[in-house]
């Protein structure tokens, strides 16, 4: 295996970054949905045709759909602050190597 390049470092930390953008973004968009579903509570009284069972079907669904989304929202941003602490992780690395091999020259 060879050494990367600096050029292949950075364009690898840029890559990173991209990437963590893209989890950002995701997140920010199903953070959007996760507010819709917290906003389609309904009273119970609009489902007298069909009973209060169906009222309380239609609120679990709507309660379990919003959890998920929500859950999703954290995972997307776990992902990219996993990957913007790999970034800089290896950055750090990079660097500290670089300031070693100018040392012993």
């Amino acid at each position: 295996m060879t050494t990367p390049t600096p050029d292949e470092i950075e364009v690898a930390l840029k890559d990173l970054e991209a990437d963590a953008t893209t989890w950002t973004n995701a997140a920010a968009d199903l953070r959007v949905a996760a507010a819709a579903a917290e906003r389609q509570r309904l009273d119970p009284a609009v489902f007298s045709f069909a009973g209060p069972a169906a009222a309380a079907e239609y609120e679990a669904l709507r309660a379990k759909l919003a959890s998920r989304i929500s859950q999703g929202v954290a995972g997307f941003a776990a992902i990219a602050a996993a990957l913007r602490a790999s970034a800089a992780a290896y950055a750090a690395d990079e660097a500290a190597g670089v300031h070693r091999m100018q040392n012993i020259y």
